[in-house]
């Protein structure tokens, strides 16, 4: 972050990260000076949910075949395949009997700002 005087401010704590979402951006970007400032109680409370393919793993990489689109002259793009499965997953975190997780407590992170509104208006975020 820069500021009017062109001094940059590198942040370095992060409180809302697990380390295992850190690890990849703290080594390629801040020279491993990333710090997980997180909760532990909130950040490890999803480290047993069942649809993990890596239990204690909180990440899901998921492919998904699709094509990307976008609407009208609109520079923004987006991949309607993969909105669906983000869908999914929201759903079945929402819906999970081992620890159901609110709406508004659910992150999403794409490269498609456009992929992100059809998932808030379905979860009503």
């Amino acid at each position: 972050m820069s500021d009017v005087s062109g001094q940059v401010t590198k942040l370095v704590k992060n409180y809302r990260s697990h380390k295992a979402l850190l690890a990849l951006p703290s080594r390629l970007f801040y020279h491993r000076e990333l710090e997980v400032c997180a909760d532990p109680t909130v950040v490890n409370s999803l480290l047993g949910w069942e649809k993990l393919p890596k239990k204690g793993f909180p990440l899901i990489f998921h492919g998904v075949r699709g094509s990307e689109a976008r609407e009208g002259r609109s520079p923004s793009w987006f991949n309607p395949a993969e909105a669906v499965q983000v869908l999914r997953y929201c759903c079945l975190l929402a819906r999970s009997i081992f620890s159901q997780v609110s709406a508004s407590d659910i992150g999403v992170i794409t490269p498609y700002r456009k992929q992100v509104r059809p998932a808030q208006a379905r979860l009503a975020l």
